[in-house]
C-alpha cells in the first residue's frame, strides 16, 4: 500500500515523503530478493546518489 497522497495530510510531512506498507512476510521476501532486484542496477545507483546529494543540500 502506498500512502501520504491525502492533500490534507501532505502539509504534515516533507514534500518528498510517501509511505509504503506491506505485510511483514512480504517485506521479508522483498529483503531476501533485494540482491536480484532493480536496487543493484546502475540506474538505481544514479537515483540513490541524487537522493543523497539533495538530502545533503538541505
Amino acid at each position: 500500500m502506498l500512502g501520504m497522497f491525502d492533500v490534507s495530510a501532505r502539509m504534515s510531512v516533507s514534500g518528498n515523503l510517501l509511505s509504503f506498507g506491506v505485510p511483514f512476510g512480504r517485506f521479508r521476501q522483498l529483503v531476501e530478493n533485494m540482491d536480484e532486484s532493480f536496487l543493484i542496477t546502475d540506474s538505481w545507483d544514479k537515483v540513490r546518489k541524487r537522493i543523497a546529494r539533495e538530502a545533503a543540500e538541505k
